[in-house]
């Protein structure tokens, strides 16, 4: 399960590094759009003021029993108050007619009231958010001065009314003492006056007391609101913090949008390098490969050549450039096909791909150099009769070749050329171009021509023409050994692919592995060759207490490949040898009336030297500078006769 997630995220990480452009485009085309917008939007001012909302002192004078209201409420209701039509009428009528728009919210505190407004003109955006913040106060004023001078009128009707109340009590006691008065003390009369007098003043004493408790407390109260109306200046709304002029603008906001559009451009870079992989049918990673040739494995991963320039000029990588990362990628196809012939046969190696174009003929001629620097004999061939190109590679003559042989207009020998400066290879050129390529190839003479080379060469690689134009590869796969199929990362199609390995199934083509060109070197792939110092020259990644040593030079190596000569025997007395015959050198057989002759023996392995090798159809070679056998006439083989 780790694995899986791991191989998702490398994929992912993969498509990202492969699509970059696509995210560094849709993030340059958002920030340059936003940044086009912002640089032509005129600027936007906000001013804000700052309120206090005060307690209202008529309600807690007129009710001094009820509940305190919740502040966030009453922050609530004063948001509502500020927006209501009768504040905005208020306010447009003192701007002389023209209407604010401003925004109240909470300040983040339970009696704290924030009002903003925006214009073009930062001190036009101030004077509204202040015009609107004082018209606000003075409307609360109003309000409360009119609330109250009615709260001090119901004070002073509910103190008329008590004062009444006290009146009407003391009447029937004003009565009964004027009667007492006029009644003689010592009479009956007086006495029952008196008595009447006590019970009624007690009777009406505590009601004349509480009504007198409830005159004294309106009478405080009015009081109260007198002074209070004589104070009240705010209307419960203290302006704490008035607007002030805005230096700069709320929006837009350069830094801020550019940042913003930057990760909107990211992510959708993102999306669309996602997209745009999953509708890209061309093999990206040696995983699209795998899957197309339904498990083959990838024998190598050759980068782009960067130092190529020109690429219908053939240049020769493992010889101009052998430390470079293309170089030791070849070395390493090289190495994979001496491990699969440990197990078979595999002298004659078909190169071949699906289309043109794929990089199969400089895959041949620098996967031939690897072989030859290893010290094997190697035999090129120009397969491709239709546009051939390995002689350019190696710089030998094209106007002979392989169908001079097959038409019987030169020998093997003369066809077969030296390549120069490397001693391990020698080049059999496509020759003249045929009409009929398919039907030459499929003489029983190219057959004798491949068996006649397989007894003096350990290695035959055959620059083959591509398999779904043409039918040429397909009729050569029958007499090779193995087929490699060359594809290239973001060219060759999934699907051209695909047919490419059926056509080749279908005639049993030993396909033994695939090879993917132009890999990124700079990517994953080549980052694996960094820590052998391949990319020392172009880029010093090497310290110097990890390199310390000296390097040896090519020439060196080349010396060290070969043979160490064994000691001297001293020479013992033995009879002068005869004279050598002197032997003619062969004669050019007429292809027509050539009689049949047999293929010169191999020649003899001195004591000591390797044994055959796994790439040997004979006797095995040293690893140094291989000179072929002569080669037999244009009209025999291995058998002595072309069919």
């Amino acid at each position: 399960m780790q694995e899986t997630t791991e191989n998702n995220i490398g994929e992912y990480l993969t498509v990202l590094k492969r699509r970059w452009p696509v995210i560094v485009v849709s993030v340059a085309i958002a920030m340059g759009i936003v940044a086009a917008i912002d640089f032509t939007t005129t600027p936007v001012y906000q001013a804000s003021a700052q309120l206090l909302l005060q307690s209202k002192q008529s309600e807690s004078i007129f009710q001094p029993s009820a509940q305190v209201v919740d502040p966030t409420r009453a922050v609530q209701n004063e948001l509502k108050i500020i927006n209501s039509l009768a504040i905005r009428d208020a306010v447009k009528q003192a701007n002389d007619g023209r209407a604010i728009t401003i925004s109240a919210a909470s300040g983040g505190e339970d009696d704290i009231i924030i009002l903003s407004a925006t214009d073009t003109d930062p001190v036009v955006a101030a004077e509204k958010v202040n015009l609107y913040a004082e018209t606000y106060q003075t409307e609360r004023l109003n309000a409360i001065v009119a609330d109250l001078a009615q709260s001090k009128e119901v004070l002073s009707q509910q103190i008329n009314d008590y004062q009444k109340q006290i009146d009407d009590l003391n009447t029937p006691l004003a009565d009964l003492d004027e009667r007492i008065k006029n009644l003689p003390v010592d009479s009956t009369e007086y006495v029952a006056a008196v008595q009447e007098r006590e019970r009624l003043n007690n009777r009406i004493a505590s009601e004349r007391d509480e009504l007198q408790t409830q005159l004294n407390d309106y009478q405080q109260r009015l009081q109260i609101l007198q002074l209070s109306e004589r104070l009240t200046t705010t209307g419960g709304i203290q302006i704490l913090n008035p607007a002030t002029v805005p230096s700069s603008p709320v929006s837009p906001k350069l830094i801020r949008d550019l940042i913003q559009a930057a990760f909107l451009g990211l992510f959708i870079g993102i999306g669309l390098a996602f997209l745009l992989d999953q509708l890209d049918d061309s093999v990206r990673a040696p995983s699209d490969v795998e899957r197309v040739s339904k498990g083959l494995p990838t024998l190598g991963l050759v980068p782009t050549d960067d130092d190529w320039k020109n690429r219908d000029e053939p240049r020769l990588t493992t010889v101009s450039a052998p430390m470079s990362v293309t170089a030791e990628s070849y070395r390493g196809i090289r190495t994979s096909l001496q491990y699969l012939a440990l197990n078979r046969q595999m002298s004659a190696i078909q190169l071949t791909s699906a289309t043109s174009g794929e990089g199969k003929t400089s895959t041949v001629a620098n996967l031939a150099v690897a072989f030859a620097d290893a010290g094997m004999s190697v035999v090129v061939i120009g397969c491709d009769l239709r546009r051939p190109r390995i002689h350019q590679f190696f710089g030998v003559d094209g106007s002979v070749g392989l169908t001079s042989v097959l038409v019987g207009s030169a020998t093997l020998n003369e066809a077969v050329q030296q390549a120069p400066n490397q001693p391990n290879i020698r080049v059999l050129p496509s020759g003249p171009r045929p009409p009929n390529p398919s039907e030459l190839l499929s003489l029983d003479r190219t057959a004798q021509v491949f068996d006649a080379l397989r007894p003096s060469h350990q290695i035959i690689l055959l620059d083959c023409p591509p398999v779904l134009p043409v039918t040429d590869s397909l009729v050569l796969s029958r007499l090779t050994d193995a087929c490699l199929v060359i594809a290239t990362a973001g060219k060759t199609s999934k699907r051209e692919l695909k047919q490419c390995f059926e056509r080749l199934q279908q005639v049993d083509s030993p396909i033994v592995g695939t090879i993917l060109n132009g890999v990124s070197g700079e990517g994953s792939y080549g980052s694996l060759y960094e820590y052998y110092g391949i990319k020392e020259n172009k880029r010093r990644r090497f310290r110097k207490e990890k390199a310390d040593v000296p390097r040896l030079e090519p020439e060196m190596v080349q010396q060290a490949a070969t043979p160490v000569s064994p000691a001297p025997v001293p020479p013992s007395p033995a009879p002068a040898p005869p004279a050598p015959a002197s032997t003619p050198a062969p004669p050019t057989v007429d292809p027509a009336t050539a009689p049949a002759q047999q293929v010169p023996p191999p020649p003899v392995v001195p004591s000591g030297a390797p044994t055959a090798g796994p790439f040997s159809a004979g006797p095995g070679t040293s690893n140094s500078a291989v000179t072929p056998p002569p080669l037999p006439g244009p009209g025999t083989g291995a058998n002595g006769h072309f069919g």
